[in-house]
């Protein structure tokens, strides 16, 4: 067992998700606009979740990532890379109710070359945004 799982008395600190990298390329944003889903799926506009760290390279224009439901989430923290050298992205999500809700804080807004550390605590995303270097 790692250390980490003994100290947190054998229970995951976040739910189970592989390391790895969810990419999110400009061909996957639906009218400005890329969902991120906890199940596989072929819809356009979605893109499901396959690791920790995201990175979105947003089209032409502002685009908007809407982060998973929060009922799936609790605990969870992803990772969101703008790799892309001009344009912005917003970080949206899925509230309880089913809606597209802003986050919790005053900009959510991922300027390119940034990166968005996103909390969920169940009942809304968080993030905490900073120059990628």
């Amino acid at each position: 067992m790692s250390l980490v799982l003994a100290s947190s008395g054998g229970r995951f600190p976040t739910p189970p998700m592989s390391v790895g990298v969810t990419v999110v390329a400009a061909a996957d944003f639906d009218s400005n606009v890329c969902t991120l889903k906890m199940n596989p799926t072929s819809t356009a506009g979605q893109k499901q979740v396959t690791g920790q760290i995201v990175t979105v390279t947003p089209g032409a224009g502002d685009d908007d990532l809407v982060l998973p439901p929060v009922g799936q989430c609790k605990g969870m923290i992803l990772y969101v890379v703008n790799s892309h050298s001009s344009n912005n992205l917003e970080l949206k999500y899925v509230n309880s109710s089913g809606s597209v809700a802003e986050l919790q804080l005053a900009n959510s807004d991922v300027a390119a070359d940034e990166i968005a550390t996103c909390l969920c605590d169940g009942t809304y995303w968080y993030a905490m945004v900073t120059t990628a270097t």
